[in-house]
């Protein structure tokens, strides 16, 4: 994994925070499956923001993938039919952000 480094000894970077960014993907996702998916998350971690890939929001039945943002916790795992009554949502990891200490 990447570390994170200083240039300037002078500045500290030090979060401590762990972040993960997760993709749902699905065709024409219903707001009933990304509910589903939203909750089933919501019972290891916190989630902190979802994101819509379609102009003005999540559309239901036109959206076909959205990206959390979770906080602390365990992150979304990677899966296909991800979570309960979230039947072809596939699940990817973006990005994981944890333990940043710098300083």
């Amino acid at each position: 994994m990447a570390e994170l480094t200083t240039t300037n000894t002078g500045n500290t970077f030090n979060s401590g925070a762990q972040f993960h960014l997760t993709k749902a993907a699905k065709t024409n996702m219903s707001a009933a499956e990304l509910d589903a998916m939203i909750r089933f998350i919501s019972l290891t971690t916190t989630v902190v923001g979802v994101g819509d890939d379609t102009v003005g929001g999540f559309n239901a039945g036109a959206s076909d993938a959205v990206h959390i943002i979770t906080e602390g916790g365990v992150a979304p795992a990677a899966a296909s039919n991800f979570g309960v009554g979230s039947t072809g949502i596939t699940t990817t990891v973006v990005a994981l952000f944890e333990n940043n200490n710098q300083g």
